[in-house]
């Protein structure tokens, strides 16, 4: 990590894609027999985990890939910075 901006960044996009995975999981769980194992699923409950194990791979690899972009983007835009600094006179040392 390059430093703890990245990293918070980082943990709010894992936080959201596995936030967003698990309330998924909850509602539709049932149609892959999501806390069985897989031998004692029915054809339809294996072609239903398959398709999951699938659909969610592309999420989060998807959503890992956006998150280096966006990462990437900051850190090019850090480097294209300025810096200024303003000095506040108080009314005396006018």
């Amino acid at each position: 990590m390059r430093n703890s901006e990245d990293e918070i960044l980082t943990k709010r996009f894992q936080t959201t894609m596995i936030g967003a995975l698990y309330e998924f999981e909850q509602s539709f769980g049932y149609l892959w027999g999501q806390d069985k194992y897989y031998e004692d699923l029915t054809e339809q409950q294996k072609k239903f985990r398959d398709r999951w194990e699938n659909t969610r791979n592309q999420i989060l690899n998807n959503g890992n890939s956006q998150l280096r972009k966006c990462l990437n983007e900051l850190s090019s835009n850090k480097q294209n910075t300025y810096s200024y600094k303003f000095y506040n006179k108080n009314k005396g040392d006018i």
